[in-house]
């Protein structure tokens, strides 16, 4: 690690270096992101005061700028950690900006809020607040299900967190592939928030800073494309061997809008797996199929909704049906 006596030594001791906090806010990384960088990837590559605290050159910060631009369409930060300036730069003309201002909007979080209303609405309304997407808010857990594919983030709000509230919050969410599940308390115990800790939700007590819920949602982005994830992973409710049974059901019988929803999603699903093949091709293909993945997938959660939907209603059971053709 370089530190500020060998800078001093190589003839650059007036350099103005630049604080962590300084170059998160530039950046738009935060500081955390930036530490697990350095660990992973060795990017980017501070020098130290003699206290130990980092401070960054002033190139580093804007190859670090180029680097964001670049992981915001789809980049992995591993494959950018031995570029140059010059280089990343290149990238980046590689691809069409109506592309990439269409992967901006849609990275926006989509935010579902549910539980009490008091105090909650006023710390979203918020002017750092106002890039997030509040999709819905809902009273109770057990609406969460309908609403699949159509956020990013849950956030639950109690004024009073219960021990069987939590359990429930905990059965609402399993099989969830969301960027993460935050829950604001103004009163509860150190055993219920610890249940809940363990289960990977992040635990915020009221009164809450706009600021801090903000650092909060941008560390679960940070995280999802530091862990190379998608922000649209969308949960499989239906298996390729279900989708076939379905379409092959006889419709005399019954109502055909499964038979469609069917056909709809194996095509979809294909679509997915086919853009995912694409990933690795160049930086500006990548962007547009990245894109349309995402779209997929959400419509994919939307439509296994809607089918789940017509099954129950017409009281069509997958697990009977294929019994019976066997």
């Amino acid at each position: 690690m370089t530190t500020l006596k060998s800078v001093a030594r190589a003839g650059v001791a007036n350099l103005a270096l630049i604080p962590i906090g300084a170059v998160a806010k530039a950046t738009g990384i935060n500081a955390s992101t930036l530490r697990i960088w350095e660990h992973r990837y060795g990017l980017p590559k501070p020098h130290r005061t003699d206290g130990g605290a980092r401070r960054y050159a002033p190139s580093e910060v804007q190859r670090l700028k180029l680097i964001k631009a670049l992981v915001d369409v789809g980049h992995k930060p591993s494959n950018l950690s031995s570029l140059s300036i010059d280089e990343l730069a290149e990238h980046l003309n590689f691809l069409n900006p109506h592309v990439t201002h269409q992967r901006n909007a849609v990275d926006r979080i989509r935010l579902l809020t549910v539980g009490d209303t008091s105090g909650f609405r006023s710390l979203l309304r918020d002017d750092s607040l106002s890039e997030i997407n509040v999709v819905n808010h809902l009273n109770a857990p057990e609406e969460i299900q309908h609403w699949l594919g159509a956020f990013d983030v849950l956030l639950f709000n109690y004024s009073a967190l219960q021990s069987t509230q939590a359990q429930e919050l905990i059965l609402s969410i399993q099989g969830l592939t969301s960027l993460g599940v935050i829950v604001i308390y103004s009163y509860s115990n150190s055993i219920t928030i610890q249940t809940l800790e363990a289960a990977g939700i992040r635990c915020l007590k009221s009164p809450v800073k706009s600021a801090d819920l903000r650092q909060l949602l941008d560390s679960l982005g940070e995280e999802a494309f530091v862990n190379g994830t998608s922000k649209r992973k969308t949960e499989k409710k239906f298996s390729a061997e279900d989708l076939e049974t379905i379409s092959a059901l006889d419709y005399s019988f019954y109502c055909e809008c499964p038979q469609h929803l069917a056909g709809l999603l194996m095509s979809l699903n294909g679509f997915v797996s086919y853009s995912e093949q694409c990933l690795d091709a160049s930086p500006k293909d990548a962007a547009v199929h990245r894109f349309l993945r995402t779209m997929a997938a959400d419509a994919i959660a939307s439509i296994e909704s809607g089918l789940q939907l017509v099954l129950t209603a017409e009281e069509i059971n997958i697990p009977d049906i294929a019994t019976q053709n066997k």
